[in-house]
């Protein structure tokens, strides 16, 4: 059952405790033209006769629904022991030195803390309140300017300075509610985003994220958001082992598996960021259209060097420029003349600056194609009445899409170029007032990809096992023993003892491959484990013998000479993520490639073939350089094999590599010619 938070989101009456942080935060939250009740607790103060000052909680004329706690943590965990007992509503606990320190007793004070709260709802430790814009709260000790918000985005921070870098942005982001979560040891991230999909006026929701709790919290907060059509976007840094490392350092818990996350948020529609800057522009998108039903971009502008650099930053994201319609070229070059070369981009020059008339039909007409998105770029001077002189073109853009209803955007090539009564202008006609042409495009292609989930929704299983115990390597035979009963095709292949390798390999047929085998040995080639292409008896018989010095039995198997391609499957049972499947290029190059794609069951053959198709490898299975076209089929046919495999925990698979697997010409299959399985018993 989730926690009702509704007296510490929108409180009605507030205690504040503390000294500087306190006085901070009263002087916000009435600057704020907070309407309820402000009770300042402080017993030094109230006994020296100083007005407006409350000698303790209990002496408090009623009890209060949000406590702002701006002391040390020991005075920290006493409060909030006492307005559990009180029947407060929650608190707000800015004191650091909780689980987020390895040393000086961190986690002992985060137990306690934990202890004296029971069920009682607390903000942070670790962490600086909240703003909510909706009903003008500020629990919050640095300033925000306060501002009348009918709908906006919701930001949830677990670092408290992410949580004023978006609230300090020249960036025209409307935010509703803003929360800095801190250490999340009572209220989590989650909790608060249940929250805000109750409340009708959040248009969408935006979670800066250090640490991941259990992947299926997230797996179903997305799908109650998709059900509600509000859009989560994440910003997670963690990518490298610095970002994780620090991370880790400033929350206290784990950073994640980063390409596990993101294959969770393809799936289940979150879109993921990589700056504060994308993640405030592809909020504010959202904001105003939400994700959409594709990634067809339209664009234009007064300036030949704007449109070309556009388009040069345009073949960094997944985003397509459709044609401008026959039709409609010939209705702009009426307007625009012969002088203006017209196609996506649209450079329109300047010929019809001043004609207001002109720029709405132009505007119009150019808003009536095939894109899922439309937009103008202008960039206006710094000072406000320099501004007004050149709103024109953007009072036509926007009347054109009032007029058509087109989803669009206004946008400056630089972040710092739209002036506030120009965003303002924007938000009101449901234009998104863009800042910065690179956060822009990548900001389009987020949402677009949010809306190819949405239409495609199929949450993954995430099927956690407790796989416990001592984990045991099958040798090779074994192995391949297990992939052939599963449908997946091998070579023809024998383990026999060294001295009967030759006779095996004649039996098979020239060439063969030979190699060592092992449980104990998983990468043979580091040994000089494996001979390729052993084609007589004399070879056999000196390869049997140089490997028999190594193993005392040896692995003799045909040799696949035909294949088109190498790719890597392979499986990893993750503790928080249960099965994954990884798909790649293969053979000896496939961690230096590193073109590989993650999936999480349960997937379709259809699923497979998509991510296949985003590798650049996949040429290689399609013709490339007029070789002969590959059996995809057999290649997808073999992944969902695995899976099926893997997806009983009474097998106990831990981990399962095939790696090459060779895939042949159409119609002649794919086959495991090198596998690994590792077993764990299950608790």
């Amino acid at each position: 059952m989730r926690k009702d938070l509704t007296r510490l989101m929108s409180p009605k009456s507030v205690a504040i405790l503390g000294g500087r942080w306190a006085d901070l935060v009263e002087h916000n939250c009435r600057d704020f033209g907070f309407q309820g009740l402000i009770f300042r607790v402080h017993p030094e103060k109230a006994a020296t006769g100083v007005e407006g000052f409350w000698p303790s909680l209990e002496a408090l004329p009623t009890v209060p629904d949000c406590t702002f706690l701006g002391i040390n943590r020991e005075a920290t965990i006493d409060a909030v022991r006492l307005l559990r007992e009180l029947g407060a509503g929650g608190a707000v606990c800015l004191a650091s030195g909780f689980a987020e320190r390895s040393g000086e007793g961190g986690a002992d004070f985060n137990t306690r803390l934990l202890e004296a709260a029971g069920d009682f709802p607390f903000l942070g430790p670790n962490c600086l309140g909240f703003v909510n814009f909706f009903d003008r709260i500020s629990l919050f000790p640095d300033p925000a300017v306060a501002r009348s918000v009918g709908r906006g985005v919701c930001v949830i921070s677990q670092s408290g300075t992410v949580a004023c870098d978006v609230l300090f942005s020249n960036r025209h982001l409307p935010i509703g509610k803003i929360f800095s979560v801190g250490n999340q040891s009572s209220v989590t991230s989650v909790d608060l985003a249940y929250a805000a999909l109750e409340d009708p006026r959040v248009s969408a929701i935006g979670m800066y994220l250090e640490s991941m709790g259990d992947p299926s919290d997230l797996r179903d907060l997305a799908c109650a958001a998709q059900e509600r059509r509000v859009p989560i976007l994440i910003l997670k840094p963690g990518r490298t082992e610095t970002a994780r490392s620090i991370a880790l350092s400033h929350t206290g818990a784990m950073a994640g598996t980063e390409r596990y996350l993101d294959a969770l948020f393809q799936r289940i529609g979150v879109g993921r960021c990589d700056s504060i800057a994308e993640f405030v522009e592809t909020l504010k998108l959202l904001h105003v259209h939400g994700p959409f039903a594709g990634n067809r971009l339209a664009i234009c502008g007064g300036s030949g060097g704007d449109m070309a650099i556009a388009s040069d930053l345009l073949e960094k994201v997944d985003v397509q420029l459709p044609p401008i319609k026959t039709e409609i070229r010939d209705e702009l070059s009426k307007i625009l003349g012969d002088h203006v070369t017209l196609g996506n981009p649209l450079d329109f020059q300047t010929f019809i600056w001043h004609d207001q008339e002109k720029l709405c039909q132009m505007f119009s007409a150019f808003q009536d194609g095939d894109a899922d998105l439309y937009g103008f770029f202008l960039d206006h001077p710094n000072l406000e009445a320099q501004a007004h002189k050149e709103e024109l073109p953007i009072r036509a853009f926007l009347a054109a899409a009032r007029k058509t209803g087109a989803k669009a955007f206004i946008a400056s090539t630089m972040p710092e170029s739209t002036p506030g009564f120009i965003a303002e202008m924007a938000l009101k006609s449901c234009v998104a007032p863009m800042q910065g042409m690179s956060e822009t495009f990548r900001a389009f292609e987020i949402a677009a990809e949010m809306g190819a989930s949405w239409a495609n929704f199929k949450p993954p299983r995430l099927d956690r096992r407790a796989l416990r115990g001592s984990i045991r390597n099958l040798n090779e035979f074994d192995a391949k023993q297990i992939l052939s009963s599963a449908g997946i095709k091998t070579p023809r292949t024998a383990e026999v003892f060294a001295k009967d390798a030759s006779r095996t390999a004649e039996t098979i047929g020239f060439p063969v491959v030979m190699k060592v085998s092992s449980q104990s040995i998983q990468h043979k080639t580091e040994l000089n484990g494996v001979a390729l292409n052993v084609d007589n008896v004399e070879k056999a018989e000196k390869e049997a013998a140089r490997l028999g010095t190594i193993t005392e039995k040896i692995l003799v198997e045909e040799m696949v000479r035909d294949g088109i391609a190498e790719f890597i499957v392979g499986v990893n049972v993750d503790d928080a993520f249960g099965p994954v499947v990884l798909i790649g290029a293969g053979g000896v190059l496939a961690e230096l490639l590193e073109d590989s794609v993650v999936l999480l069951p349960p997937f379709s053959k259809k699923d497979v073939l998509s991510a296949l198709k985003t590798l650049r490898s996949f040429r290689l299975l399609s013709g490339y350089r007029r070789r002969p076209v590959a059996d995809v089929d057999a290649l997808v046919s073999a992944v969902m094999s695995v899976a099926e495999l893997i997806r009983e925990p009474a097998a106990g698979i831990f981990e399962l590599e095939i790696n090459p697997i060779i895939v042949r010409a159409e119609g002649l299959g794919a086959i495991a010619v090198d596998s690994l399985i590792r077993l764990r018993g299950e608790e």
